[in-house]
């Protein structure tokens, strides 16, 4: 019944994408390895996201930190912030609601809002406002896996990623 699924929300998209390079950055696997896993199990509640599509996000990502000269900020402290921000802030209009009375943030959007060029733009623009003092760090010692209520997206990345994926 794939028809009867709904796309995956912005933020969570952005969050994945965030986790893909979090995940990239910690462990000892490829980007395209990490992209994989997440698409594959995002299915399991959303429309089909390519993996190609968490992959150049993730590049684009992982391309802007490599490419700045005297940050002020770890890059795992970048993406783990950016992470944070994107579950918990819903841009200018504030504390992102994560559940209400007849369902929660994380169900989906009948249309396509997500695009990985709008996410590495987003991630830019925190990395910037972050320098600035406009928007906070995540809290010291911080991970999303920690987070309660997660909902679709908690089962999401809880997935481990297993030899089968990579062969």
């Amino acid at each position: 019944m794939a028809d009867d699924k709904l796309y995956c929300p912005e933020f969570v998209f952005q969050i994945l994408c965030g986790q893909t390079v979090h995940d990239f950055l910690t462990k000892e696997f490829t980007l395209d390895m990490i992209a994989t896993q997440y698409s594959k199990a995002a299915f399991d509640h959303y429309k089909e996201i390519k993996d190609a599509e968490f992959t150049y996000a993730a590049e684009g990502i992982v391309r802007f930190i490599s490419d700045q000269k005297n940050p002020l900020f770890e890059p795992i402290d970048k993406v783990n912030g950016f992470i944070h921000d994107s579950l918990k802030f819903d841009g200018l209009k504030g504390k992102r609601k994560l559940k209400g009375i007849f369902g929660n943030a994380f169900t989906g959007d009948k249309e396509r809002k997500y695009d990985a060029e709008k996410t590495v733009a987003d991630f830019r623009a925190f990395v910037f406002a972050l320098r600035a003092g406009n928007v906070k760090q995540a809290p010291p010692g911080w991970s999303l896996k920690d987070e309660e209520e997660l909902f679709q997206l908690g089962d999401i990345i809880t997935k481990d990623l297993s030899i089968n994926d990579i062969i």
